[in-house]
C-alpha cells in the first residue's frame, strides 16, 4: 500500500514511525517547512529533523532533538554575548552544519534531506513540501513576528491575531511530492497543528488541490479531550476564530478530508460533521508500540 503523510513535529513524527514499522506499506512523508530558519549562519528545518531522528530511533525524550546530546555549544555561545534560546545540541549542530554546506555548495533542500535519510539508513522517503523559501509569521499584539519568535523566544504564550505563509503563494512542491500524493492509496495528514504544522504545507496551491482531488484522505486530530496534549494547538485555533475542539479540526481541514480519526476521549464527537466523518481510536504515541498500534488502525479504515 502506497502511503503519502504529511507531517509537521512530533505528532506526525510518531505516526510516521508507526507506519514505516508496517510491512506492505510503502511510506512517504511530506514535511511542512515553515518552521525553518536561519541561526547563526546555520538553516534549520526543525520538522524535517524532528520526523529524520524519530524515524531513526534517535530523538531526544521530548520528541524533538536528539537523544543523550549535550550542550556545550550552546552554553558557550552565552560567553561571547550571542543569543542562544534556541537550543542547538552538540550532535544535532552537525545535521545544521551538513545541510548549510550542501546547500551553499547549489544542493536544494530536498536533496540533502535524502542524503541525511540515507545516512540514517532510513528507507522512508522523506519530503520537504517545497524546496522554496515559505516561512510562517505569526500576528501578535506587537506586530508581526517570526515563528520561531513566537514559539522559541516567547514561548508560544502570546495570542495568536493572524498567520501569513511568506513565499508559499509561489512556490512549487518540491520533486516527489506531487507524483506521491497521486499515487498514493491514502494520504494521512498527522497530529500535527492544524494553523502552525499542516496549513504551511496546504497553502501551496499545487499540493492542496492534490488533496481535494484525492479519493481517500485521513486526518489525525491533535487535540484529546478538546485540548492539545503538547504545544499551542488548541489556543491558537481558538484565537484564530475555530469552533472549539473537534469542529475547529473539520473546519481547519475543510475541503481536503474525507474522515477525520480523534481520540477515544472525544468520542461524544463521532458522526458527520459539516460534511466530514468523524470516527474515534486511542491516537495516544508515548511509545513505538502505540504508533504501531494507532497505524495498523489506520490503514484499516
Amino acid at each position: 500500500m502506497k502511503v503519502v503523510e504529511l507531517s509537521g513535529g512530533v505528532g506526525g513524527a510518531r505516526l510516521a514511525r508507526g507506519l514505516a514499522a508496517l510491512d506492505r506499506v510503502d511510506l512517504t512523508v511530506v514535511v511542512n517547512v515553515g518552521d525553518d530558519a536561519e541561526n547563526h549562519g546555520l538553516h534549520i528545518s526543525p520538522d524535517l529533523d524532528t520526523v529524520a531522528y524519530t524515524l531513526a530511533r534517535m530523538e531526544g525524550p521530548l520528541g524533538w532533538g536528539r537523544a543523550d546530546d549535550t550542550f556545550h555549544f550552546n552554553e558557550e555561545l552565552a560567553r561571547f554575548g550571542l543569543d542562544n534560546r534556541f537550543q542547538l545540541g552538540d550532535r544535532d549542530l552537525a545535521l545544521k552544519m551538513f545541510r548549510t554546506r550542501r546547500m551553499a555548495e547549489g544542493a536544494s533542500l530536498s536533496e540533502v534531506t535524502g542524503e541525511v535519510a540515507r545516512a540514517f539508513g532510513l528507507e522512508t522517503s522523506l519530503l520537504p513540501a517545497t524546496n522554496d523559501r515559505v516561512r510562517t509569521r505569526v500576528e501578535i499584539e506587537e506586530g508581526w513576528v517570526s515563528f520561531q519568535e513566537y514559539f522559541v523566544d516567547r514561548r508560544h504564550q502570546d495570542s495568536v491575531i493572524g498567520l501569513e505563509y511568506q513565499g508559499a503563494d509561489i512556490a512549487a512542491p518540491a520533486p516527489g511530492v506531487l507524483e506521491a500524493i497521486e499515487d498514493a492509496d491514502i494520504v494521512l495528514i498527522g497530529p500535527s497543528n492544524p494553523p502552525l504544522s499542516i496549513q504551511p504545507i496546504v497553502a501551496i496551491e499545487e499540493i492542496r488541490t492534490a488533496l481535494t482531488e484525492h479519493p481517500k484522505v485521513l486526518a489525525v486530530s491533535p487535540l484529546v479531550g478538546g485540548k492539545a496534549l503538547k504545544g499551542p494547538a488548541d489556543r491558537v485555533m481558538a484565537s484564530l476564530g475555530y469552533p472549539p475542539g473537534t469542529r475547529g479540526v473539520v473546519s481547519a481541514y475543510r475541503g481536503m478530508v474525507d474522515l477525520l480519526i480523534v481520540d477515544t476521549r472525544d468520542a461524544g464527537d463521532i458522526g458527520e460533521i459539516d460534511g466530514v466523518m468523524v470516527e474515534t481510536a486511542d491516537t495516544l504515541m508515548p511509545d513505538e508500540e502505540a504508533s504501531i498500534r494507532l497505524a495498523k488502525e489506520l490503514m484499516g479504515r
